[in-house]
């Protein structure tokens, strides 16, 4: 009988190991060690480390200011202002090429890199714009890059190169003061078909950009020649701003800018 009850709680005794042992290993395995820790982190950023390279590739058309701002908010993790700005030519609803553009942009390089505001004045002139100081609402935003498309459609007929671009000049100084170190591209207006002066003021607008040193985005060489009967069908009817075909062909010509993938 005794060795019975020995023999049972030598049993017992043996399960109560096992058991016991299973739960410590298990628990044991379970816990991350340091060395598991430091390797996970490293891992992380050796991810995100390669992440802010393909960031950084998109941006290699970009001006080398552009880049750099681009490059120390992403080891920053800071955000940049983007404002897209002009008049009816730069549509605010979502099937135009500010969306286009912004989509990508976002998809690209992520949500967090850019805050993007889309600005449209429409059917403004440089001179309203300086006499309503509308260009204060911009410079609120705090651009770190700036978009803009400086009315030169608007002006057409109305105001006169010269006194366009002075205009244009007074709009920039304005938001330069608030924000010095603004980086600026400015790009025509849609084209338009059969125009005569129009075209010659968007050679003097980026005659005027280059001289000034600005960043100037021509665009029109995506759409059809000025010339051709086909330009009719990228623009509204009245002609004040892209239809669905010019949204297209504006939209992918800012996104390859933007956003240089393998053999642009």
């Amino acid at each position: 009988m005794k060795k019975r009850i020995i023999v049972s709680n030598v049993v017992v005794l043996c399960i109560a190991s096992i058991i016991v042992g299973h739960f410590y290993w298990k628990q044991k395995i379970s816990k991350p060690t340091a060395a598991s820790v430091e390797s996970s982190a490293e891992n992380i950023k050796e991810d995100n480390s390669k992440q802010n390279d393909t960031r950084e590739d998109y941006a290699k058309n970009l001006p080398e200011d552009v880049q750099k701002k681009i490059k120390t908010a992403l080891k920053e993790e800071k955000q940049l202002n983007f404002v897209i700005w002009g008049s009816e030519s730069v549509p605010s609803d979502q099937n135009g090429w500010p969306e286009k553009l912004k989509k990508e942009l976002l998809s690209a390089y992520g949500d967090e890199l850019f805050n993007i505001s889309i600005v449209s004045d429409a059917e403004e002139t440089t001179h309203s714009v300086l006499n309503k100081k509308l260009y204060k609402k911009i410079a609120d935003k705090k651009p770190d890059i700036l978009l803009f498309e400086p009315f030169i459609l608007n002006d057409n007929g109305v105001v006169g190169i010269d006194n366009t671009l002075s205009n244009i000049t007074d709009i920039l100084r304005k938001i330069q003061e608030a924000n010095p170190d603004v980086s600026i591209m400015l790009q025509p207006a849609h084209p338009l078909f059969g125009a005569k002066f129009y075209p010659k003021e968007v050679d003097a607008l980026k005659q005027y950009a280059e001289e000034n040193h600005f960043t100037y985005l021509n665009h029109w060489e995506n759409w059809p020649d000025k010339e051709d009967e086909q330009l009719k069908q990228y623009v509204t009817e009245d002609r004040s701003k892209p239809s669905e075909k010019g949204n297209q062909v504006w939209g992918e010509y800012l996104i390859k800018y933007f956003v240089a993938k393998d053999g642009q």
